[in-house]
């Protein structure tokens, strides 16, 4: 997992990058809005955002521990702050996927705490150059810690390291979706065979609500429900130990059910070819 300090450093990185803001952006040639500013910070350290571009999405899925921001002398550096609008408030435009969120907060604008004394609040705005460095709280409202960093130097109760190797699993025989989205109603990439071995980049979502994992087989990611992933342990009698063995044991199985079918072909053949004879 990323530590603290190198997320803050990344995010000053990826700051001093960034000429100019533009929305949908995180980094590309100078340019990057408000959530792509911390989506290049971790693309820096090596991880690879989960989720969708955007504020509300960020603060539903990639949050801990988001809490109402009340006194400067609680935040800490690596803080993930939001600035957010209440129902009735100028300018409230909560998407419409959100509305049925039971949190009816519009987060629309975010930033890092990249310091705290005295106090810097980095983010990307429209401004000239792009990037703000705020030293006061002010509209900064709500606060917390991003999943996917740690915060106390040894993981969270909630969350572990990523990314690591999974199996996919399901109880019956059949393959698994791999889906566009996390939602079952999203698009299917494609349906991966069970025994395969993918790369868990990022676990969203709650048990209750129904945990998905961000994964990635090959070259194209997507997400799985985690029940369907099988985490290393200790029963498994192989463990591929890095993408060339995972690659190679899943073509292995891809051969061996290749084979499995032409050798079912032939049997067909010849089954047919001694009713013919007959």
């Amino acid at each position: 997992m990323i530590t603290a300090q190198r997320f803050v450093q990344a995010v000053d990185e990826a700051a001093a990058d960034i000429r100019q803001y533009e929305w949908g952006e995180s980094g590309d040639n100078g340019k990057s809005d408000c959530i792509g500013l911390i989506m290049d910070a971790l693309r820096r350290c090596g991880f690879k955002w989960p989720g969708q571009h955007g504020t509300n999405w960020t603060a539903r899925n990639a949050m801990r521990e988001l809490k109402k921001l009340a006194v400067t002398e609680d935040l800490f550096p690596g803080e993930v702050v939001f600035k957010a609008r209440a129902p009735g408030d100028e300018k409230y435009k909560l998407p419409d996927s959100y509305k049925n969120s039971g949190d009816l907060f519009d987060y629309y604008h975010v930033g890092v705490v990249t310091a705290v004394k005295p106090l810097c609040i980095t983010h990307c705005t429209s401004v000239a150059g792009g990037i703000q460095r705020d030293n006061k709280l002010g509209a900064w409202s709500w606060g917390g810690k991003l999943k996917y960093v740690d915060y106390d130097g040894e993981g969270s109760e909630d969350s572990m390291d990523f990314p690591y190797w999974a199996e996919v699993w399901a109880p019956n025989k059949y393959p698994v979706k791999m889906r566009e989205e996390p939602n079952e109603d999203a698009n299917i990439l494609e349906k991966v065979d069970q025994g395969t071995w993918v790369e868990v980049l990022a676990e969203i979502g709650t048990e209750e609500d129904g945990k998905w994992c961000f994964i990635e087989r090959g070259d194209r990611t997507g997400y799985m429900m985690k029940k369907f992933l099988r985490d290393i342990d200790e029963d498994q009698e192989s463990v591929p130990e890095g993408p060339d063995e995972v690659l190679l044991e899943n073509a292995e199985r891809a051969l061996e059910k290749a084979q499995e079918a032409i050798m079912g072909a032939l049997e067909a053949v010849r089954a047919a070819k001694g009713e013919a004879e007959a």
